[in-house]
């Protein structure tokens, strides 16, 4: 079915194989995760290594990704990125001890040790006390500290309806 405002259908050829894939893929005006790639890299190099960057030099780098033919719509998002390369990143957030105390009961009971029922008592146990504290937190935390018993409690539903049959006896090895 045609629309008058949509072209009408053009036959697919595929007789090209790899060769027009490639042409298809190479004709692209930018390419998109070599630019996140290369940016992921300048970044580091510019705001998290021991050694100084040359912002300027890794900013031309990153210019020189975006073809003179791209898109607007990739130019300006491109150049936001560029440009935001010169400002330093935030300052590292600093947490409450009532999440380092939440870290601490986490870090106590995963992963658990003892028998099954040991296992998870400690589990719930652990949940449970790191829920308290995220009641005391402040609003900016409270989630933070409670996403900390997200693996407990897999663990504890894994625990209680494995996904597979547990045995003692170890998996083989090519070892042996």
């Amino acid at each position: 079915m045609n629309s008058p405002s949509l072209p009408a259908r053009q036959p697919v050829d595929n007789s090209g194989g790899k060769a027009l894939f490639l042409a298809t893929v190479n004709a692209m005006p930018l390419d998109i995760p070599a630019f996140n790639n290369a940016f992921g890299r300048a970044y580091d190099r510019v705001h998290r290594s021991a050694q100084p960057a040359d912002l300027a030099a890794e900013q031309d780098k990153l210019r020189a990704l975006v073809p003179a033919d791209a898109s607007e719509e990739d130019r300006t998002w491109t150049g936001h990125l560029i440009n935001d390369l010169a400002e330093p990143p935030p300052p590292p957030r600093e947490w409450s001890e009532l999440y380092h105390e939440a870290v601490r009961i986490h870090v106590a009971v995963y992963p658990p040790k003892g028998t099954t029922e040991e296992q998870l008592a400690m589990l719930a146990d652990g949940r449970r006390r790191i829920w308290e504290l995220a009641d005391r937190a402040s609003p900016d935390e409270e989630w933070d500290i409670r996403a900390m018993t997200e693996d407990l409690e897999s663990m504890e539903n894994w625990i209680r309806n494995p996904a597979f049959p547990l045995t003692e006896t170890p998996f083989p090895s090519s070892d042996a």
